[in-house]
């Protein structure tokens, strides 16, 4: 009896876990959509996001050359300044912000 408990917690743990994925997936399917026939939107979400990975302090973001070219950072020179502004505001106090 406690092994079939046990399968009937499992079973369902899988079925919240599938639908929590369908749920991620379909917004990433309406974030697509929103990002469709609008490049500029799509190029300052990934701006933004590869700003707030450089925020964390030691974090360590790779990013595709191909990537680097479609966003005009200029290759290395711009990714340094990138990381540089980053550090420079993680460095603030939070009263500063």
């Amino acid at each position: 009896m406690s092994r079939q408990a046990q399968a009937e917690r499992e079973r369902q743990a899988r079925v919240i876990l599938g639908e929590s994925e369908r749920q991620i997936a379909q917004s990433f399917a309406d974030a697509s959509q929103a990002y469709r026939n609008n490049p500029t939107a799509l190029h300052l979400r990934a701006m933004n996001m590869l700003f707030e990975g450089l925020k964390e302090k030691g974090a360590l973001v790779i990013v595709p050359s191909s990537a680097v070219d479609t966003m005009n950072l200029g290759g290395l020179s711009g990714m340094v300044a990138l990381s540089q502004a980053a550090g420079k505001l993680s460095d603030k106090p939070e009263s500063e912000g």
